[in-house]
Order: C-alpha cells, then sequence, then structure tokens
C-alpha cells in the first residue's frame, strides 16, 4: 500500500503536553475528591475532548460547575508555552516540501491550534485542521480523522496517523488509517495492542526520502505515491 497524506494528532504528537494535562486533571480531582488511576488517564483523559471527559469522570458536576471548567481550561490552555516534539517542526517543513499533505486532527478546541500555531510558527505547514468543535463525537469515534481526510480528499485507508493515546488510536484505526504510534518503548505495548502498526518515541529520526517514502526508525518505512497520479 503506497500511502498519501499524513494527519497529526495535536496533545503528545506535535506538542509535548502530558505533564501539563495530567496536572490540569489531577488539580480539578482533588477540588471535587475524585481519585484518578492510571487507567483513568489511558482511556478517558489522554487524548479526549474535555467534555467527553467531564461526562465520564465528574457527570455530577452542575452545569455552571461544568461552564466554570472550560473557563479555567481555556485560560490554562492560552497560557501556556508549547514546546515542540522532537523533529516534528523538521518532517512538518520536509513534507510540505514535498508536496505531502498534512492535516491536524485534535480533541482540543479552536483556541489551543490557534495558540499552537502562534507560539510554534507551524500554521502554515498544514493543510487542513479538525478540532473538537468540528465533530458531534470525539475520539476514540473515527469521526474526526473521517473528517480530515475528507478536507484533504485523501481516503482515510491512504492516509498514515501519528497518534499517542489509546483513544486516538482507536479513532485512527476505526477510520481504516495506517497508525503509527507516538510513546517511549515502555509504555509502547499499551498503543501496540490497539492496532498501531509500530510505536517510535518522537520524531528526531524520521525523514522523508528522495522517493517519497517516510523513514520512521527501527526499519520502520512506509511508501507514499504523488497525489496526482492516484
Amino acid at each position: 500500500m503506497e500511502y498519501r497524506a499524513i494527519l497529526f494528532d495535536m496533545d503528545g504528537v506535535v506538542i509535548d503536553t502530558e505533564a501539563a494535562v495530567t496536572a490540569f486533571w489531577e488539580r480539578l480531582a482533588v477540588k471535587h475528591g475524585v481519585t484518578l488511576t492510571a487507567a483513568d488517564f489511558d482511556a478517558t483523559i489522554y487524548g479526549r475532548p474535555l467534555g467527553q471527559t467531564l461526562d465520564v469522570l465528574f457527570p455530577y458536576l452542575t452545569r455552571e460547575e461544568r461552564a466554570a471548567v472550560y473557563a479555567e481550561g481555556q485560560h490554562y490552555e492560552t497560557h501556556q508555552t508549547y514546546i515542540a516534539m522532537p523533529g516534528v517542526i523538521d518532517l512538518l517543513r520536509a513534507l510540505k516540501k514535498n508536496d505531502i499533505p498534512a492535516a491536524l486532527v485534535t480533541s482540543g478546541e479552536r483556541y489551543k491550534v490557534a495558540e499552537v500555531f502562534r507560539q510554534l510558527e507551524i500554521g502554515d505547514l498544514f493543510s487542513a485542521i479538525v478540532t473538537a468543535e468540528d465533530v458531534p463525537t470525539g475520539k476514540p469515534h473515527p469521526a474526526c480523522y473521517l473528517l480530515g481526510a475528507q478536507r484533504i480528499e485523501v481516503p482515510a485507508a491512504r492516509c498514515v496517523v501519528f497518534e499517542d493515546s489509546v483513544s486516538g488510536v482507536q479513532a485512527a484505526v476505526g477510520a481504516g488509517a495506517h497508525c503509527v504510534g507516538i510513546r517511549p518503548a515502555r509504555t509502547a505495548s499499551a498503543l501496540l495492542a490497539e492496532g498501531v502498526r509500530g510505536v517510535i518515541p518522537n520524531f528526531s529520526a524520521v525523514r522523508v526520502e528522495a522517493d517519497k517514502g517516510l523513514w520512521l526508525a527501527d526499519g520502520l518505512r512506509v511508501a507514499f505515491s504523488p497525489l496526482q497520479s492516484c
């Protein structure tokens, strides 16, 4: 199979935000007397839209309390200093140079995407964007990745997805995409169990080869075909 485009999750893939996300939810849990486990973070927090996490872990919050969490989340995320994952900006520039479309597909809100783009100056490197506001149901539902593929006019089955969360991998695999995990080796098994084709720690060893193949790491390669030939 030759692929034609790449879809990137944002948190944990384009930007390194695991510690910040963890801290936000731990503070909220302490405030409301909730105990969060590692399984809660993996299954219900990482990769999920904020509203879905509240529905599952904080279902008793009033409308006013939910609104306050949203407002706190927006303030928190718009005042973060965002750091790109190693190698991701070089990869995005190489994809653009080689006319391989890249789309951002995130469970985050538009305001967060705007802030990340402002800080990292990468907005022009994506051909399309999908945020939490664009789909009725977030990850692990595949709607976001199906929409991302639609917006760059490439079938999802011809897209490579980079994901770091269990929910995100489930969404990508459900859409029929070729999913590659982004995680340290010590936690890679959680993504492998969900159907990723391989796991790499970051993008520092990833490069676009002259024939438009994508070299990942440890012998992993993904073949790309020119957009106009498919």
